[in-house]
């Protein structure tokens, strides 16, 4: 899958190549003149890719990304709605749709602080029960994957969405990534319970795609040894998600400071003498989604191997 990395490298090397034939028309017409160049890269704003969340067969949220050719964060907005909804677009990756019915109409979108509200005619309803949530679950993560975003506010024919039509299940009025994903329950006390979101892989077609699922415990222990138990069991119970953490990987400490998390862990984090790069980012959206920190650093043994910025 693309990364946003690539987007930001393949935009570097343009400028650099477009620097370099300057300076070589001005160096053939043997001009005098000395050459200035400063290194400083504007990148293209009105480009880039953002993550969005669409829906598998197994009715699963899955991340993946798309292009987004927007300025403002209420025309971003408007394109991700586009993509979320069933028959707006046909650049989609095979296996996923968009949990928006078809013939939702978008009133509009606006922005107040980092809380973006959307208002949206009552086909939202025109769907099955079962996807009610998923629906309320795309959204919060879609949208609050742009930078400045906090929160979303949903409301339908003009009226703020408090509980969802058919369930009653109650939605906050501001949806955050707090609401959760794909959700496991997994308790037997209604005191106690801890909200753990772990990321874990699906393969759709020739692809593999990330899937956070936010598991409710009554498991008390740091949520990144919960994170770590439950990947290194290879597969989510009653699924056919899967991690390729190995079960014999053992965190040894971690720590955090400022915006980083170091992680620690015995040799067994590597595979044939190699560190997967779905194992780091599995572990490092595990991560961001349940810490207030920008970079995981991955260590083993005290030696460091690599590390994921957010």
């Amino acid at each position: 899958m693309l990364k946003r990395k690539a987007l930001r490298k393949i935009l570097i090397t343009t400028f650099a190549l477009f620097t370099l034939v300057v300076i070589f028309s001005i160096t053939n017409e043997k001009s005098l003149q000395e050459i200035h160049v400063t290194p400083d890269v504007q990148y293209v704003t009105s480009l880039g890719m953002n993550d969005i969340y669409l829906l598998s067969k197994e009715k699963y949220l899955v991340r993946t990304s798309v292009f987004l050719e927007a300025e403002s964060i209420e025309d971003k907005v408007k394109l991700l709605l586009d993509y979320l909804t069933v028959g707006k677009s046909e650049h989609l990756p095979v296996g996923l749709s968009p949990v928006i019915p078809e013939g939702t109409k978008v009133y509009d979108v606006s922005m107040a602080d980092t809380v973006v509200t959307i208002q949206f005619s009552e086909d939202l309803w025109n769907l099955e029960e079962d996807l009610e949530e998923r629906l309320m679950e795309s959204l919060a993560y879609t949208i609050t994957s742009l930078d400045g975003v906090t929160g979303v506010k949903i409301q339908v024919e003009g009226l703020p969405v408090t509980e969802l039509p058919h369930s009653k299940k109650p939605v906050p009025e501001i949806l955050t990534k707090e609401y959760g994903i794909n959700k496991v329950y997994h308790f037997q006390s209604s005191s106690g319970i801890e909200k753990v979101t772990m990321y874990y892989i699906d393969q759709i077609e020739d692809g593999n795609y990330y899937v956070p699922v936010t598991y409710y415990t009554n498991d008390d222990r740091d949520k990144i040894d919960i994170i770590i138990e439950n990947l290194s069991s290879h597969y989510l119970y009653d699924s056919d998600l899967i991690s390729l953490l190995q079960s014999d990987v053992e965190l040894m400490n971690y720590q955090i400071e400022d915006e980083l998390m170091l992680l620690n862990f015995n040799h067994q984090l590597f595979q044939n003498e190699k560190l997967l790069e779905e194992i780091t980012y599995q572990v490092a959206y595990s991560v961001f989604d349940n810490y207030d920190v920008d970079t995981v650093l991955f260590t083993v043994e005290g030696k460091e191997v690599t590390k994921i910025e957010k």
